[in-house]
């Protein structure tokens, strides 16, 4: 099954995504549909661990807004976010490890996916940001909620109201990322940061997965709706300029 944009292939037992709409990796509908079908495999007894990540230069920039704005209505557009939140969410429900790997680019929903997994790894020069106030939009796939849960509620204020992009070490200082390696031997770095989970006793990690989930405070899906509907609510601001 051939998603445009999205390659799925698996190593062992990790299935890896790697996201491959050049220039920018802008998330489309047929790339949410490819990512779904990796949470379906994922639930499989076949893999462990899900891997995504982008190009070299770019994980992703976030939605494809010329894709966004051909959606003449709010009737029309609303079902793509719901199901962009609803991929986004079984992402981050999984039982199973989910890690984006980012060198480039992580910006706008290409933040809000990598957001969704257990655990970001990047490189040294990598940026990340949520900028839709300059698009005068807010986050539309969770983004806010999520990144107040790993940074703090004043701290993704700040972030998302001014829209500025942070620098790798900057996001570790945060927890917004777990590792930042240097770029000239990445590759190997993640390497060995994937091998140690894939080689832990699964059914401890799926253990551990399940315990850190009674940290999330109750609310969760309702808070991401509500961010979904105040993306909506300006989006069709700007369809009407």
């Amino acid at each position: 099954m051939n998603f445009a944009g999205i390659e799925i292939a698996a190593k062992d037992r990790i299935l890896e995504v790697t996201l491959a709409n050049p220039p920018d990796n802008r998330l489309t509908s047929a790339m949410i549909m490819g990512l779904n079908e990796a949470a379906n495999r994922l639930e499989s007894d076949d893999f462990d661990l899900l891997v995504i990540t982008g190009s070299k230069r770019v994980f992703s920039k976030g939605a494809d807004v010329d894709m966004m704005m051909s959606h003449r209505d709010r009737s029309e557009l609303m079902p793509v976010l719901l199901l962009s939140n609803a991929v986004f969410s079984r992402i981050a429900r999984s039982t199973k490890l989910t890690i984006a790997v980012i060198s480039g680019a992580c910006m706008g929903g290409g933040l809000e996916l990598a957001m969704a997994c257990h655990f970001r790894v990047c490189a040294e020069k990598t940026r990340f940001g949520l900028p839709e106030v300059w698009l005068k939009l807010v986050p539309g796939l969770g983004g806010f909620y999520r990144l107040a849960r790993l940074v703090g509620a004043a701290k993704a204020l700040e972030l998302v109201a001014i829209g500025d992009l942070i620098t790798a070490e900057e996001a570790l200082r945060l927890n917004l990322v777990s590792r930042v390696y240097p770029r000239d031997n990445f590759a190997e770095h993640v390497a060995s940061f994937i091998g140690t989970l894939a080689t832990a006793d699964q059914k401890v990690i799926r253990e551990i997965i399940r315990l850190a989930a009674y940290c999330a405070p109750p609310g969760e899906e309702d808070n991401i709706r509500h961010g979904t509907e105040s993306f909506m609510e300006l989006f069709s601001c700007l369809q009407k300029t």
